[in-house]
């Protein structure tokens, strides 16, 4: 069974024994996002513009996120903007490209003038922008590949001039920079303009990982840097993050590029994105040690690993197996060390940044708790072979007999052990 949060049943996951662990129906995050969303949906449904308008700004400049670290301003434009993109992709569809703009401005007509409300502005502009991402990814279409282009390219120009007037700098916006690094490549040489754009970013929002995770999209070759510009930027975020940041950035920086371009491996520098993923679980300064990790970080490093990365057999092929497989191998410690229930939409193979509507979320959940299962069952193969049950609790991992079978629990570090700094005890628990 998966239960609706930790008190419920643990979801059994069979493989020459059991693992039980708790999965959520809905994450805190989860449930973050939906609420921020439903509230703008519903105010631009009932043309609250004024309201809306002043929610978002209070949003934005309170920087507030969900649990899991989006920005709070980011969803509350993607509700409101949802039915009118609705009405676009059924136009995209179709191959309209007529039908999808006159959609959006319509939606813009409602709005009213946005030369005095750089909210307004925002609200208009993340319309086109959500039309012309789905342009880009239309696939299979009616309308030539050509038009395809020249629909995305009229979209991002509308929402770059929407937003001209309104300077993130001045105004201390967020989400005003984060709108216009999404239009970049609609500026002449769009490349010469990635650093000082995602600056005004980062200096309107030092914390935010999303921002990190797009300036490395924008920086990788399919976009508009190199290898080698990509990697000396994510250096430069560690540089400048601090000493209490670590080499979080790095693995940032370098997470999205490797999962849509996996040549990346062969020019990510696979010890430094490790010891990031150590930085981005280790609890921060105002969080104790041995407090219960963020799980919703922990979902998402491990299911990150189980999708983009396999470790081959030496000797190694191509270029970027030795860092695939230094990277793929994290997914042990971080599912017996940091994993303590599953969160099933961040194991399905979706963007977790992206909505998905609540009629495909039962479907992509058990899709999700099946590629879990599958990767738990590959790091716990060697305990489950042996007849034993493998339970994840508050505390870390347990070990009991699974009652089908001889089963002597040989002393294990890992699960002996729940706490990392008690594991070099000696003599040790032979549990």
């Amino acid at each position: 069974m998966i239960g609706s949060g930790r008190e419920d049943a643990p979801a059994a996951v069979s493989g020459g024994g059991d693992i039980l662990i708790p999965a959520l129906d809905t994450s805190p995050d989860e449930s973050a996002c939906d609420d921020l969303r439903g509230r703008g949906m519903r105010l631009a449904r009932q043309e609250r513009w004024s309201t809306l308008d002043s929610t978002l700004r209070e949003a934005d400049l309170a920087r507030s996120r969900t649990p899991g670290g989006m920005l709070s301003s980011r969803l509350l434009c993607e509700g409101a903007v949802e039915d009118v993109v609705a009405r676009a992709a059924e136009a995209v569809a179709l191959g309209d490209p007529a039908a999808a703009r006159m959609a959006v401005l319509g939606f813009g007509g409602a709005l009213g003038p946005t030369i005095e409300s750089p909210m307004r502005a925002l609200l208009a502009a993340s319309a086109h922008i959500a039309v012309a991402r789905l342009w880009r990814e239309a696939g299979i279409s009616p309308l030539p590949e050509p038009q395809r282009r020249a629909a995305v390219q009229q979209h991002l120009e509308t929402a770059h001039l929407v937003l001209r007037p309104h300077d993130p700098e001045e105004l201390g916006s967020a989400a005003l920079a984060a709108a216009r690094c999404a239009v970049l490549e609609v500026l002449p040489a769009p490349a010469s303009h990635v650093a000082r754009s995602y600056k005004t970013l980062f200096k309107a929002d030092p914390g935010g990982t999303e921002h990190q995770r797009a300036f490395g999209l924008d920086l990788s070759p399919a976009r508009f840097g190199t290898w080698s510009r990509l990697d000396r930027a994510a250096r430069g975020m560690v540089a400048r993050g601090g000493a209490h940041r670590g080499c979080a950035a790095y693995t940032w920086v370098w997470l999205d590029v490797l999962a849509q371009q996996p040549e990346g491996f062969g020019h990510v520098d696979a010890e430094l994105f490790v010891e990031g993923m150590h930085d981005i679980l280790r609890p921060g300064s105002g969080r104790p040690r041995d407090c219960r990790p963020d799980q919703h970080l922990a979902n998402l490093l491990a299911a990150w690993c189980s999708r983009h990365t396999s470790a081959r057999p030496e000797p190694c092929r191509q270029p970027g197996d030795p860092a695939r497989a230094r990277i793929g191998g994290c997914l042990g410690w971080i599912v017996t060390d940091q994993l303590r229930e599953l969160h099933p939409l961040l194991w399905a193979a979706t963007d977790g940044a992206r909505h998905v509507p609540e009629t495909e979320r039962s479907a992509i959940r058990t899709r999700g708790t099946e590629a879990a299962r599958a990767a738990l069952r590959g790091v716990l193969a060697h305990q489950l072979d042996r007849g034993r049950r493998v339970i994840f609790t508050e505390d870390g991992l347990g070990l009991q007999p699974d009652g089908r079978g001889s089963c002597t629990l040989a002393p294990c570090a890992a699960l002996a052990y729940p706490r990392r700094n008690l594991r070099d005890e000696d003599p040790p628990c032979l549990t």
